[in-house]
């Protein structure tokens, strides 16, 4: 399976982990969220498709920050289009 980009609207790049239904994971992202905040961006799949998440933490690793949240207003084409493109988790 091939790794799908994020960009968050703030600035910034991160791939998609895992996803089960509305909870999303996120890997590498360059910048932490606190709990509570909402972050924006893009997922990069065909076509691009814009996202909101409530965030519910992060945790640094070494090659950046893991970001975990809820996906908030989205759409059955964005669902959709996360659930295709991440891993389920184990």
């Amino acid at each position: 399976m091939s790794v799908t980009r994020i960009t968050w609207d703030a600035g910034g790049e991160a791939t998609l982990g895992e996803v089960d239904d509305l909870h999303v994971t996120v890997r590498a992202s360059p910048r932490a969220y606190p709990p509570g905040a909402t972050a924006s961006g893009t997922l990069y799949t065909d076509p691009a498709l814009p996202f909101a998440m409530k965030i519910a933490g992060s945790k640094r690793e070494p090659d950046g920050f893991v970001v975990r949240g809820r996906l908030v207003n989205a759409t059955v084409a964005v669902r959709a289009a996360f659930a295709a493109s991440a891993t389920k988790p184990a």
